[in-house]
């Protein structure tokens, strides 16, 4: 598969993806261009990839923690959550619905950083081993550490927003 296929295919899904780990429009932006500029630099090198989407999570990934760890910008980042909108006759279920995925997202900043990125790259429909190829963890494991995440941010949930999250 050639740059511009694997650009068209994994642009709009690294770009979620890179949002729900930075919650700023403008990093995602430059960390998705950095990621992408790297696997042309790797194509150009004749680099075969034996599965180019999770070399490419794994790259943005990598390129999120460096970045955040310059950046130290926790506090920032999560005042500045900024909400797709979408179009819907009922706009009491949109603001429900916005104000679920503002509390989901700091909930998530509440766990470490391992079980977050887990749990969203599970979300976003990975296999349990590109998810331990992308986290470097063991394959055995994954299953493990996904239960013990996903009833960690259910505590946090329902300690804080029971009605919201029953």
């Amino acid at each position: 598969m050639g740059f511009e296929e694997l650009y068209r295919k994994y642009y709009p899904e690294l770009y979620r993806f890179a949002f729900q780990l930075t919650l700023s429009v403008e990093d995602c932006e430059d960390l998705v261009q950095e990621t992408f500029t790297r696997l042309f630099k790797e194509l150009k090198k004749n680099t075969i990839l034996n599965n180019p989407r999770a070399w490419l999570y794994k790259v943005l990934l990598n390129l999120t923690r460096k970045d955040y760890k310059r950046k130290s910008q926790m506090k920032e980042l999560i005042n500045n959550i900024e909400y797709e909108n979408p179009i819907s006759p009922d706009f009491q279920d949109n603001y429900i619905k916005n104000e679920k995925q503002a509390l989901v997202f700091r909930a998530l900043r509440q766990i470490n950083e391992r079980d977050r990125n887990l749990l969203i790259l599970y979300h976003d429909g990975f296999s349990y081993t590109e998810i331990a190829e992308i986290l470097e963890i063991n394959p055995n494991s994954i299953g493990t550490i996904l239960s013990r995440a996903i009833q960690k941010l259910k505590e946090i949930l329902q300690k804080k927003h029971y009605e919201l999250f029953e």
